[in-house]
């Protein structure tokens, strides 16, 4: 493996990994973020305990969801991409950057409706890694 494919290797591992750590974040907080309080002006002890149960497993859905989209993309990296299968080049690419603006899109239409502070920096530089990634994979 070329010194190219260690760069691309290792920007699609740090999306996975920054996707996989985030997604348990999600997974494993058992209340909402600083930017969910934001969003709908009230601290989390301040929600019924229906709502609560509500958002927490909402969370816990799209943290285990981000989870799983990472786990699947590291299984694709460590057994497809290195024997060179076509495929895995524009799949980890795909599924990424699908996962990557779904996150995004979801940050910005919150701002866009509640003006929170969103961290959109989080799938910013998941796709900037992809896309830097599958540019490098072609060399």
């Amino acid at each position: 493996m070329d010194g190219f494919m260690w760069v691309v290797l290792t920007c699609y591992s740090l999306s996975i990994t920054f996707a996989i750590v985030i997604g348990f974040l999600y997974l494993l907080n058992p209340k909402f973020f600083h930017y969910h309080e934001w969003a709908l002006g009230k601290r989390w002890e301040e929600l019924s305990l229906k709502l609560q149960t509500l958002l927490a497993a909402f969370m816990k859905g799209v943290g285990g969801a981000i989870v799983a989209l990472g786990l699947a993309i590291a299984v694709i990296i460590i057994f497809a991409f290195p024997s060179g299968e076509m495929w895995a080049y524009y799949a980890i690419p795909i599924i990424s950057l699908i996962g990557w603006g779904i996150w995004l899109y979801l940050m910005i239409f919150i701002k866009g409706k509640t003006s929170a502070k969103t961290p959109i920096f989080v799938p910013v530089v998941g796709i900037v890694l992809v896309v830097i990634g599958f540019i490098l994979s072609f060399f």
